[in-house]
């Protein structure tokens, strides 16, 4: 398994950060190249099993089902189902910490997956920065609009 991983401070309480990794489509408020995301068959994305479908620009259809949400330790996990990447058995935790000194929120995402080695560099050194610290930064202008 290659593993990856983005950890990022966000000057918000977690109370303000955790609500946006509850909601499952939340996702499709703005990342860059981000055309479209739909939580499938009429759900909220607010529990386990429900499946989201990304349309993004450079990765075509991406289709995502969350396995698990925990509103206590402000984590979730889902996994990847469909998708023309190189990659296989991806799984992927998002997870909130709150940082007692001052109002901010450590926030870390952590990925597994695998594939054949030329792949798996490429997506190891691509996912941190791309896809991880892109939807940090996605968040943080979410929760500065409110």
């Amino acid at each position: 398994m290659i593993e990856v991983m983005a950890r990022r401070i966000i000057y918000a309480p977690v109370n303000l950060v955790s609500p946006l990794i509850r909601n499952f489509g939340s996702i499709g408020e703005g990342p860059p190249g981000l055309k479209n995301c739909l939580i499938e068959e009429k759900e909220t994305g607010e529990r386990a099993g429900a499946i989201r479908r990304l349309d993004m620009a450079d990765a075509g259809l991406i289709r995502e089902q969350r396995l698990a949400l925990s509103d206590t330790n402000y984590a979730a996990t889902f996994s990847i189902i469909e998708s023309a990447l190189p990659i296989s058995n991806y799984r992927s935790t998002l997870s909130l910490l709150s940082v007692t000194d001052g109002t901010r929120t450590f926030i870390r995402w952590n990925g597994q997956f695998e594939g054949d080695a030329q792949d798996a560099v490429v997506m190891q050194a691509r996912m941190p920065v791309q896809i991880y610290q892109t939807a940090f930064n996605n968040l943080v202008s979410i929760i500065l609009k409110k």
